[in-house]
């Protein structure tokens, strides 16, 4: 019996950076205890935050391998996201994940021969799964990116009846009526995650409780403030709170591509070097990383 007991948010990680693009283990133990320190239980490694896609088979083991042994220490549930990749990278990933220590899996949907039906994404993440019987694996739902547009319930079912270790979906969409759906077509031991930082409050009160966002990572507290507000019935309070989240991302977005901008962010939150953005996706101007600052200092978000 696979048991999946990550519940709350979970900030999908950034893959730091050196300057020379190669990727920067040694500022992730210092992250990890950072997040840890704030509050947070879980996170995602490889994700759109991330940059998985952009890396090699090689650089995502050893990344998985950096977050599981940092993790370890600070009390974190590793959930890695295995695709994006060719179908055979994928498979690889899911089975060196399962023996590594991982605590979880997410995966993507085949981005470019794209499921057509229900059946077919099933499909596609039952093969997954098959790799790594021993770990909860959950789907990637991100119409925006990855344009597979199936109805997101009759998913879940369908996935819950033929696969024995699906545990769940991040769900990275601003339709919180189908995120509602998919929530009572849960079972109790499976979580959907909500991908969308400015409907924490509301999709709160709809009962989703659990959610993966970009924003946790410069301002952990400030989400999870908003999650307490809702359970205390504090509507005006997880409004104004919410709002607060909500411009914080505006101030980064208006600059330019999600991870680049939000890359650029963390750094000027936290202090810890993020580095550029992977490759085809290009660093902010330092003009722009000057605007965002003074956007959060006017939002007394930073000093």
């Amino acid at each position: 019996m696979v048991v999946f007991n990550a519940r709350g948010l979970m900030p999908p990680v950034f893959t730091p950076l050196n300057d020379d693009l190669s990727i920067n283990y040694n500022v992730i133990p210092a992250y990890a205890k950072y997040l840890a320190d704030n509050g947070i239980k879980s996170v995602l490694v490889g994700g759109t935050t991330g940059e998985n896609m952009c890396f090699s088979v090689a650089d995502r083991k050893k990344v998985a391998d950096a977050w599981v042994k940092t993790g370890k220490t600070c009390g974190l549930h590793i959930m890695v996201q295995v695709g994006g990749a060719p179908f055979s990278d994928v498979l690889e990933l899911a089975e060196y994940c399962s023996k590594i220590g991982v605590d979880s899996l997410l995966t993507l949907p085949e981005l470019y021969f794209k499921p057509q039906s229900v059946s077919e994404l099933v499909s596609y993440v039952k093969l997954v799964a098959n790799r790594a019987p021993n770990l909860p694996v959950l789907y990637y739902h991100i119409p925006s990116m990855s344009k597979v547009e199936l109805n997101m319930p009759s998913f879940i079912i369908e996935a819950t009846q033929s696969i024995p270790n699906f545990k769940g979906i991040k769900f990275t969409s601003n339709d919180l009526s189908e995120c509602a759906q998919v929530l009572r077509a849960l079972k109790e031991d499976q979580e959907v995650f909500l991908g969308a930082d400015t409907l924490l409050a509301p999709a709160a009160l709809l009962g989703v409780k659990s959610s993966i966002g970009t924003t946790f990572n410069l301002f952990p507290r400030l989400a999870q403030d908003i999650l307490v507000a809702v359970e205390e019935n504090n509507v005006a309070q997880a409004r104004n709170l919410q709002n607060k989240l909500s411009l914080a991302a505006e101030a980064h977005t208006i600059e330019g591509a999600w991870v680049p901008i939000m890359k650029a962010g963390m750094e000027i939150v936290s202090g810890i070097k993020m580095g550029p953005p992977a490759l085809p996706q290009l660093p902010i101007s330092d003009e722009a990383k000057k605007r965002i600052a003074a956007r959060l200092k006017t939002l007394q978000l930073i000093n």
